[in-house]
């Protein structure tokens, strides 16, 4: 049975449960693993990245995909058994661009098929429940709109201080008692509860040695970023919408993307309570905020910064969501600005630290395909950060992705006539797109 038929039959039970949680937010649920068939795994199974890496098996997606019908039906016969087993993850790191790197965790493909239809259960259970200022991983919302709700927040209301906040480590100190906890506010059903369990408690495998966790989501598996929304919806979102905002006087807003999120205030005093209230909220739940990027910003079109040129104590712009955020003066009117937005450097330097990386593993590859792929990556970079004001910056990223290609072709050969003036008389330079705002 294919995929769409089997999304089709799921559907009006997805659409049950939607329709309960959105009328009882007090309801738990007793009986979902029913809906874990065969079809809705071999559904899942086909929503996964085609290209993701193997897990510590060494098992493809083609692989598996192969002997889909005979893997999907041994899964489903363990699940009803209660013999699934969850492997441990294969660990990698991903660079950062301050240097360090960024510990993922790859599963097996089957445990990301049954991750998968999983956490399409959960998300149908808590989406009705999660708070209207977080967008992250959830469906029918995206980082712009995180972006825009943050703008016109700044724009329209009494704003003077905003609080940047950066967990410290946060996929790795999600402690596993508290988020089964969590979970059992909505769900009673314990062969999905066991399933969740199994998978946060499967350890990493690093070098041929696995090493458990009592604590972490890794970051990697199709469930870990719901989880870890969850998670935060507990411990920061419930806590902000119905403890502390009640006790503030002047204005203030919350808004959050997965573990990124900033805080906006009227008055500088709410803005320094709310700092060191979240420190005392996260120690209770094993989480702590980085010393080094939480900062108090005098910032918003009530702060007595707009207009200055001289020294501040106090930044004048903060980085969310790969934006630099600054105020703008708009028109001639004095004193009036608004929130303007740029590509943050960080953001920029990995993205061209991507490109000098591929274009150094496949210089060998011919210009036209090498402008295919070049292509591909300006218009993505073009199409997220083309917000507006970004235009000129979005200009000063397609020529160093030019030079970076030029040099890398100049390598082939000693003898190269890749001269700029013979360079801008080939079709395969011109074929790169010219930066555009998104519409």
């Amino acid at each position: 049975m294919s995929g769409l038929r089997a999304e089709k039959e799921v559907s009006p039970e997805l659409q049950r449960i939607a329709f309960k949680a959105k009328q009882d937010k007090r309801v738990r649920f007793t009986s979902l693993a029913h809906l874990l068939t065969p079809d809705f795994l071999k559904a899942s199974f086909q929503k996964l990245n085609r290209h993701g890496a193997p897990g510590p098996d060494g098992v493809t997606m083609e692989t598996f995909r192969e002997t889909l019908d005979v893997e999907i039906d041994d899964v489903w016969r363990e699940l009803r058994a209660g013999q699934y087993r969850a492997s441990p993850i294969r660990r990698v790191y991903i660079p950062k661009a301050n240097g360090k790197v960024r510990p993922l965790g790859v599963p097996t493909v089957r445990d990301r098929t049954v991750q998968r239809a999983v956490g399409e259960i959960l998300s149908t259970v808590y989406e009705p429940y999660f708070k209207d200022f977080s967008y992250g991983f959830r469906p029918g919302r995206s980082t712009h709109d995180a972006l825009e709700s943050l703008r016109v927040t700044i724009d329209r209301a009494p704003v003077r201080w905003v609080v940047e906040a950066d967990i410290a480590s946060y996929f790795d100190t999600v402690n596993h008692h508290w988020l089964m906890k969590f979970l059992q506010h909505r769900i009673a059903d314990r062969t999905l509860l066991r399933l969740v369990a199994k998978w946060i408690k499967a350890g990493v495998m690093e070098g041929g040695v696995v090493r458990r966790s009592e604590e972490g989501t890794p970051q990697g598996g199709p469930l870990s970023p719901l989880l870890a929304n969850i998670y935060l919806h507990y411990v920061l979102d419930l806590w902000f919408d119905h403890r502390f905002r009640p006790t503030t006087v002047g204005a203030c807003a919350l808004v959050r993307y997965a573990d990124d999120f900033v805080v906006c205030f009227e008055h500088k005093h709410e803005a320094e309570r709310f700092r060191e209230d979240l420190e005392a909220r996260f120690a209770e739940f094993g989480l702590r905020l980085s010393a080094e990027k939480t900062r108090l910003i005098e910032f918003g079109t009530e702060s007595t910064q707009n207009g200055q040129t001289g020294p501040s104590e106090t930044p004048r712009s903060f980085d969310f969501l790969g934006f630099t955020h600054y105020m703008r003066r708009k028109g001639k009117r004095e004193g009036c600005h608004r929130v303007a937005r740029k590509p943050s450097r960080k953001s920029r330097n990995k993205f061209l630290d991507g490109v000098a990386d591929w274009l150094g593993r496949n210089r060998h590859l011919s210009v036209w395909f090498q402008a295919k792929v070049l292509q591909r990556k300006l218009r993505g970079y073009f199409a997220y950060f083309g917000l507006r004001y970004c235009l000129p910056a979005l200009r000063h990223i397609k020529w160093p992705v030019e030079r970076l290609w030029i040099m890398e072709l100049r390598k082939r050969s000693q003898r190269h006539h890749l001269w700029w003036r013979s360079v801008l008389r080939q079709p395969w330079f011109h074929s790169l797109p010219a930066p555009a705002l998104r519409r």
